[in-house]
């Protein structure tokens, strides 16, 4: 046993050595690149498993490990954001609705990026956006906007229909509930088209019904109402 200590001790306190390092006046091994030490003394003269010494990185090499470490949080990133775009968008169109390819002609823009700027407030106090206005005035474009942004800040979004969930309910072998509560379980739920569907008592049942919200504001005269209180979770 205790040789297999001492034989994995060396192999970490093992330095592979390149032909420009050198040993300098201190007695360490110094990397010949950066001219930084790639390795250190025990602190108080300490010997561990008859060594007095252990590797350290030099600047080159930590330079290179920091590259590595970022590289990899980039690309779990950009793999998190395209599965949360994935399992949110029925349309994959709507991944390039985002607000570097608005045209800047609607100045509603603003209130959508304060909305993205302001989420971790908008979801604590449970604030959503209502977008309304006539065919083609950018109301989906808004909303998509949004979602993309969020999800650039790893928050799930879903982005649907009515149409959609409706088929989904009555589609569902599991039972309705299921559904729903995977539809509440996004942080933002994103309605394109509400108000299209057929108003009828089976349509409108599995949702949440404003007769019992606790806030209600009176419709912004620029076209966006801010509303919060009887949805399960903020939605568009």
């Amino acid at each position: 046993m205790t040789e297999t200590i001492q034989t994995a001790m060396d192999r970490l306190m093992t330095i592979s050595a390149e032909p420009q390092d050198y040993i300098a006046g201190d007695g360490l091994l110094y990397c010949g690149s950066c001219n930084t030490p790639k390795e250190a003394f025990f602190p108080n003269g300490i010997k561990l498993f008859g060594r007095d010494r252990h590797p350290a990185e030099c600047r080159c090499r930590q330079a290179t490990r920091k590259k590595q470490e970022k590289e990899e949080r980039a690309r779990l990133h950009y793999e998190k954001v395209q599965r949360l775009k994935l399992q949110g968008f029925t349309d994959w169109a709507i991944q390039h609705w985002t607000f570097a390819n608005d045209h800047g002609q609607n100045p509603q823009m603003q209130l959508a990026q304060r909305y993205v700027a302001h989420w971790p407030e908008m979801r604590e106090k449970n604030v959503g956006l209502l977008l309304w206005g006539g065919v083609g005035t950018g109301k989906s474009f808004m909303a998509g906007c949004i979602a993309n942004a969020l999800m650039e800040q790893e928050v799930a979004v879903c982005m649907t229909n009515f149409a959609r969930i409706m088929n989904e309910l009555n589609n569902a072998f599991s039972g309705r509930n299921e559904v729903v509560d995977r539809l509440c379980g996004y942080p933002l739920l994103v309605i394109d088209d509400f108000g299209m569907e057929r108003g009828t008592e089976y349509a409108l049942e599995p949702l949440p019904q404003p007769e019992t919200a606790d806030r209600y504001h009176e419709p912004d005269p620029d076209g966006v109402e801010e509303s919060a209180g009887y949805r399960p979770r903020p939605y568009l």
